[in-house]
């Protein structure tokens, strides 16, 4: 009768473990977009306030040495934070529609950080 030690794996089984875990890291790591807009921490809404109005709220509101850039083009204004590059932004809101209705989308990276101040700050700019 052959005996064997618990917890010790024929090395077949643990290099297939190894293996296993590689590729799972290898295709979660591949699977991670990092265009700030495909995160799950964002809202939408509407606004009666004029676009420049809307956006000097929320720089108001989000100050603190950020650095901010707004972006206007197709009739859409783009508020971004931290970095012109979607990839890299900390957090982007949108802001698009007619001159009595405007709808804004506002997406934040790691909103848990700062308890999703941005998203906060749009919520709280949007109201007339």
């Amino acid at each position: 009768m052959k005996s064997t030690l618990i917890g010790k794996f024929p090395s077949s089984v643990s290099s297939g473990r190894v293996s296993f875990l590689s590729i799972l890291l290898l295709a979660a790591g591949c699977a991670h977009n990092p265009d700030i807009r495909q995160g799950g921490d964002n809202f939408s809404g509407v606004t009666a306030k004029a676009n420049a109005d809307y956006i000097a709220c929320i720089k108001d509101d989000i100050q603190g040495g950020i650095k901010t850039f707004t972006v206007e083009e197709n009739g859409k204004t783009n508020l971004f934070i931290g970095s012109l590059d979607p990839d890299k932004a900390s957090g982007l809101v949108e802001l698009s529609g007619s001159a009595g209705e405007k709808r804004y989308s506002v997406h934040q990276r790691d909103a848990w950080y700062d308890k999703g101040r941005l998203i906060d700050a749009a919520m709280e700019c949007s109201r007339a």
